[in-house]
């Protein structure tokens, strides 16, 4: 997909060029009757509103890589904590705890991980954190330990769900707002394209060189900001290594404990 892409892109390079030599020493720019100030001045400003639309779509298309990032490192620590929470209560309900969180972590990572890919979420996954709730309000309170252990493990649930459900959210959103400043920047760096064509250019090669550059530079910031729609995949897409990483934590304590 990645080299049919730039493929595109070289190609749309060599056609801008080719149309430049093409079109070179139209009429107007020939005769020297073309307004260059005015055409300067609207090219300007065409510029200047592609920049400032592409900027604002970049930030927030970003902002939701960010925001899933930080919430998936909140979650897993939460997870990692419940986990460790767990290991002072009683059989079996400590092995029951720290099975179902193993489970959890795992089925994120390897199957709702696509699920967000494809803009939805694993039942699975849920049922398994409330399964884990159930589970850790069943616990019992002979102790002040086992209390306090209890009261904690809830609080790392209640932010496991929460920073779960912003994942969900940020996946299942039809991303409206984005994908009108895409639009507009789709839009804007056509125009910066076109313009210089329909205004007239010479066929100096400094002219020709510049338009190449232009499109393929145009070209390959409007590639690169179709993957920034992509949160869960693409080069800019954010992968599961939080919970990657409490896997292998489980997995470790697991080898140690037997």
């Amino acid at each position: 997909m990645i080299l049919i892409s730039l493929l595109a892109i070289a190609l749309l390079t060599v056609a801008v060029a080719g149309f430049t030599v093409l079109n070179a020493r139209r009429k107007a720019a020939a005769s020297g009757e073309s307004d260059s100030d005015s055409q300067s001045f609207v090219g300007g400003v065409l510029a200047a509103l592609f920049t400032v639309v592409l900027a604002f779509y970049i930030v927030f298309a970003w902002q939701n890589g960010d925001d899933i990032e930080k919430a998936s490192q909140h979650e897993t620590n939460a997870l990692i904590d419940v986990y460790w929470q767990a290991s002072i209560a009683p059989q079996p309900h400590a092995a029951d705890i720290q099975t179902t969180i193993s489970e959890y972590t795992d089925r994120v990572a390897d199957h709702e991980w696509l699920a967000h890919d494809a803009g939805g979420a694993d039942p699975e996954a849920e049922r398994l954190l409330a399964e884990l709730r159930t589970q850790v309000l069943a616990l019992p309170v002979d102790s002040e330990a086992l209390k306090t252990s209890r009261e904690q493990s809830l609080q790392d649930i209640r932010q496991i769900t929460e920073n779960r459900q912003e994942r969900v959210t940020i996946a299942t959103d039809d991303q409206s707002f984005n994908i009108v400043l895409l639009v507009a920047s789709v839009l804007g760096a056509v125009l910066m394209i076109v313009f210089p064509l329909l205004i007239g250019l010479s066929m100096r090669p400094a002219n020709v060189a510049v338009m190449a550059v232009l499109t393929a530079t145009l070209g390959f910031t409007v590639y690169m900001s179709f993957a920034l729609l992509q949160p869960f995949s693409g080069p800019f897409g954010v992968d599961p290594d939080s919970f990657n990483a409490a896997q292998e934590t489980f997995s470790t304590a697991a080898g140690s404990a037997s």
